[in-house]
C-alpha cells in the first residue's frame, strides 16, 4: 500500500470513530433528557387527596401514620390532619413537657380513640388536657387513681360515646359529672367507690347500652338500675 493510500485509510478510520463517538454522546444526551423529562413529569403528577386518604386508611398503626406518613409531603400532612381518625395508645407517663408538646400538635382534633391506662396520668392538669381533644369518641383512663375532681373535666367531653374509667377513685360526686355525658353509650366504672346513692345518677343515663359497675360499694341501690331500659 502506497504512503498516500495508507494516509487516506487512516483518515477515513478516524472519521468513522469520530462519528461513532458523536453518535454515542448524542444517545447519552437523549437518554439523559428523557430521564429528566420523566422526572419532571413525575414531580408534576400529584395524587388526589382521595388517593392519599385511601393509602393512609390501609395502615392501622396511628403512630406510624404520625411519625412517617405525615412527613411524606405537605399534601399527606394535610390529608391526615383533616380526614384521618387516629387511635392512640400512650405507654409513657405524662409530664408537663409531654402535655405541652401534645397540646401544640396539629393532630389533636384527629384523635378519636385514646388510651392512657395504668398510671400514666399524674394530676388534675393531665386529665384536663384530654378535654381539648374535641373529636375524641372513645377514652380509656383506667388504673390512674382518678378521683371526683378529675371527673369534672371528663364531664366536659360531651361527644364521648365510650368511657373506661375502671380501677380509679370515682365516688358519687364524680359520677354526677359523668352523668352529664349524654352521648355515652358504653361505660365501665368497675372497681371504684360508687355506693347506692351514686346509682341514682347512673339510672338517669338511659342511653347506655353497655355498663360495668362491678366491685363497687353497692347493696340495695341496685334497684335504681331497673329503671334503665
Amino acid at each position: 500500500m502506497s504512503k498516500r493510500k495508507r494516509q487516506d485509510f487512516q483518515n477515513h478510520d478516524q472519521l468513522i470513530n469520530s462519528e461513532e463517538e458523536i453518535s454515542t454522546n448524542n444517545n447519552i444526551d437523549t437518554e439523559e433528557e428523557a430521564k429528566q423529562k420523566k422526572f419532571v413529569k413525575l414531580q408534576q403528577e400529584v395524587f388526589s387527596d382521595d388517593v392519599c386518604f385511601e393509602i393512609i386508611s390501609m395502615i392501622d398503626d396511628s403512630w406510624f401514620i404520625l411519625n412517617n406518613c405525615s412527613l411524606i409531603s405537605k399534601q399527606f400532612f394535610n390529608v391526615i390532619k383533616e380526614r384521618s381518625k387516629l387511635v392512640i395508645k400512650f405507654d409513657k407517663k405524662f409530664t408537663e413537657k409531654r402535655i405541652e408538646l401534645l397540646m401544640k400538635s396539629q393532630f389533636m382534633n384527629s384523635i378519636v380513640n385514646v388510651e392512657f391506662s395504668r398510671n400514666l396520668l399524674g394530676s388534675i392538669e393531665t386529665t384536663k388536657f384530654i378535654s381539648e381533644m374535641k373529636q375524641l369518641a372513645s377514652l380509656n383512663i383506667s388504673n390512674n387513681e382518678i378521683g371526683d375532681e378529675e371527673a369534672k373535666h371528663l364531664g366536659e367531653m360531651k361527644q364521648l360515646t365510650s368511657l373506661d374509667i375502671s380501677n380509679n377513685l370515682i365516688g358519687d360526686e364524680g359520677l354526677k359529672f359523668i352523668n352529664e355525658m349524654k352521648q355515652l353509650t358504653s361505660l365501665d366504672i368497675s372497681n371504684n367507690l360508687i355506693d347506692d346513692e351514686g346509682l341514682k345518677y347512673l339510672s338517669e343515663m338511659k342511653q347506655l347500652t353497655s355498663l360495668n359497675i362491678s366491685n363497687n360499694v353497692i347493696s340495695e341501690g341496685v334497684k335504681y338500675l331497673s329503671e334503665m331500659k
